[in-house]
């Protein structure tokens, strides 16, 4: 897959998980409804695939121009984003109903294991941006090595909210997301968010939009 594709698909999946947390957050009882909620978790199912493609379209450049650790650090982030994808395939699972190796993808121990999923996903996120920036004049085209530094705010911003829930459950064993937060917690969570939002989206928007080409695989 050529990056420009995997980076268009990356914007829409941006999109749409900015609208899924938004209304979550804004309008839980949106969701009580069966039908829109299994549909909003199949979408963000596919949502998640969509950033796991966008890494993976990075992996033949790293390979054609001999980037041992830019390679490394994409597939991490490829692992990451897997992670996440698991989350949403396990709970499109619960939404529908479908009783699939329930023994292991519902076990006791997986179920200590898979509230630090998002976590490791804004981990490896945040490590594929910086050697990202490491590289950028050989991966990057003019245009997207201007907006990259953007990427990192959002990774960053991504990272530290997904910090304080991990925090928040090894200190708490609550496992709140933003429509259980209040008050000043909801504030500050609401502003990481729209800031990772904004540093991914303009990132992805220059790179979508770029016009002199590092390497074919970008085209």
């Amino acid at each position: 897959m050529k990056i420009k594709t995997g980076t268009l698909i990356a914007l829409i999946s941006l999109i749409y998980f900015f609208i899924y947390r938004a209304v979550g957050t804004l309008w839980p009882s949106f969701f009580r409804n069966p039908n829109v909620a299994g549909g909003a978790v199949f979408l963000a199912l596919l949502a998640s695939l969509g950033w796991l493609l966008f890494f993976t379209s990075f992996l033949p450049i790293a390979e054609r121009e001999n980037l041992k650790s830019f390679r490394r650090a994409t597939e991490w982030a490829i692992f990451g984003s897997a992670c996440v994808c698991f989350l949403y395939f396990r709970e499109s699972l619960l939404v529908f109903g479908i009783d699939f190796l329930r023994e292991i993808i519902f076990s006791a121990r997986m179920e200590k294991l898979v509230v630090y999923f998002p976590f490791l996903g804004s981990v490896f996120m945040l490590i594929f941006t910086i050697f990202l920036i490491r590289y950028k004049t050989i991966v990057l085209g003019p245009q997207s090595q201007k907006a990259v530094n953007w990427a990192l705010w959002g990774a960053a911003a991504s990272f530290l909210l997904r910090l304080a829930v991990v925090l928040n459950f090894l200190l708490n064993k609550q496992d709140k997301w933003m429509s259980d937060l209040n008050g000043i917690s909801l504030y500050i969570g609401s502003l990481l968010v729209i800031v990772s939002f904004v540093g991914w989206g303009y990132f992805l928007w220059h790179l979508f939009n770029e016009k002199k080409r590092r390497s074919p695989e970008i085209a």
